[in-house]
């Protein structure tokens, strides 16, 4: 049952994503911004302000995510940072931390 809904809410309010390791799979998961604790998504550093942009990621359980893999998503390249299956026995989803890609990784 709580699977079923589980897949409802992706399906109404997840967008589509690719997962990309060692194969390509697309999917629905929902992605948003994750702000660091002071509101904005920057972060004092030695040399002042840095951007530290995170993105909260939630998807099916069936695609699982590492820390390996690629998400993209709206034609952006998101890096995963940590990824963990959650609610196993009640309602089964990946939560990750995304952050953007760097160009030279590519």
């Amino acid at each position: 049952m709580m699977r079923q809904l589980w897949d409802d809410i992706l399906t109404r309010f997840g967008q589509e994503v690719t997962l990309r390791g060692e194969e390509a799979v697309t999917c629905r998961a929902i992605i948003q911004p994750c702000p660091h604790r002071s509101g904005g998504q920057e972060v004092p550093g030695p040399l002042g302000l840095e951007r530290q942009e995170r993105f909260r990621y939630m998807g099916p359980a069936e695609h699982p995510l590492h820390p390996d893999m690629v998400v993209e998503w709206k034609g952006q390249a998101y890096r995963v940072q940590s990824a963990h299956l959650m609610g196993e026995d009640i309602c089964p989803h990946w939560w990750a931390m995304l952050s953007p890609r760097d160009e030279e990784a590519l």
